[in-house]
């Protein structure tokens, strides 16, 4: 399908208005040869002509620019699916659209029209054309090389979004020692609000935000630093207790470490390497001190129930060590299930 521009619009108007092209050309101080050229699609409008044709027509400049910066942006996006031989089907067929508008992410346009749903999500991911997509990918660490970029992308716009909605007072260092002292007094009790955490992490300087990853995605979590606010993004990706304060202890470790790297990248975190390892050690600490927990190890007489540190850690460390199984008693009882917010 053709797409219009206002050049389209410019030749219905001069024809239903009987005017001559030599007549508007000299209207709007232009030679007839340079009107011909915009009509039939060779010439961009420059600003001063836009004005000149909004003030002999009464059509609005907004108007115009409007017109004329679809058109552009949607022969854009053509050219880059032409350069990458990829229909437009195909290339939506990476953004799980659908999800998008079920889950009240985006609102399109029109739905029926893939390239207006294209636009529309360019527009929300904040680029001016696909190849912009995976620019930002270069500045992603730890990027699993079997992730799905257009979908990490989206997540990622989702959060930020989100924590724009957050009032973050000052960030300190010391204040990560506060949190983590939050996280186990709630895991101690077996407590999970997620309000009451964002408005913990947003007191000590730290945005917040919990959101359900997109299917597809491999993705646990992320650590931002926008200007000067660290901000933490996981998912829900695992259901119990002790896996989501985990995964925000981990991403707690990356804002303790690598603040300064954070400003420059965005880090993600989806499989083992070795600043994921470093963090994960830190998040395990946190969770149980690892010289107390080497004594529970090797204490067969050990007993849970009578255990003050917060019990869905330690099945969690066991767990995860290959102590106990995921299926036994000890963890289900333990490491209990959350609802999704």
């Amino acid at each position: 399908m053709k797409k219009i521009r206002f050049a389209n619009y410019l030749k219905e108007y001069l024809d239903f208005k009987n005017i001559s092209i030599k007549d508007f050309a000299n209207r709007i101080n232009i030679t007839p040869k340079h009107l011909i050229s915009i009509l039939n699609g060779e010439s961009d409008l420059s600003a001063t002509i836009i004005e000149n044709i909004s003030i002999v027509t009464n059509i609005s400049q907004d108007y115009i620019y409007r017109m004329e910066l679809n058109y552009k942006f949607e022969n854009t996006i053509l050219k880059y699916l032409n350069d990458n031989n990829m229909s437009v089907s195909n290339f939506l067929s990476k953004f799980n659209y659908k999800f998008l508008e079920k889950n009240h992410w985006m609102t399109f346009t029109d739905e029926e029209d893939k390239l207006e749903v294209i636009k529309d999500i360019l527009k929300y991911l904040r680029v001016s054309s696909p190849d912009k997509i995976y620019e930002l990918d270069e500045r992603i660490l730890f990027k699993s090389k079997n992730e799905k970029i257009e979908l990490l992308m989206l997540w990622l716009e989702r959060c930020y979004r989100k924590t724009l909605e957050q009032q973050v007072e000052s960030y300190k260092k010391d204040n990560i020692d506060i949190l983590v002292n939050y996280i186990r007094k709630c895991a101690r009790e077996n407590i999970f609000n997620q309000d009451e955490l964002i408005k913990m992490f947003n007191c000590n300087g730290i945005a917040l935000v919990i959101e359900k990853d997109i299917p597809g995605s491999k993705i646990r979590g992320a650590f931002k630093v926008h200007k000067d606010v660290p901000a933490i993004y996981i998912t829900y990706k695992h259901k119990r207790i002790a896996d989501i304060y985990f995964a925000l202890l981990h991403e707690l470790a990356h804002c303790k470490s690598d603040f300064n790297k954070a400003k420059a990248s965005n880090l993600i975190s989806f499989e083992d390497n070795e600043i994921e390892d470093k963090a994960d050690k830190e998040a395990y600490n946190w969770m149980v001190d690892d010289k107390y927990y080497q004594s529970i190890i090797q204490n067969k007489n050990y007993d849970i129930s009578k255990e003050d540190n917060p019990k869905c850690f330690i099945v969690y460390r066991l767990a995860h060590d290959k102590i106990i199984n995921y299926s036994s008693n000890l963890y289900q009882k333990y490491n209990i299930i959350i609802k999704e917010e």
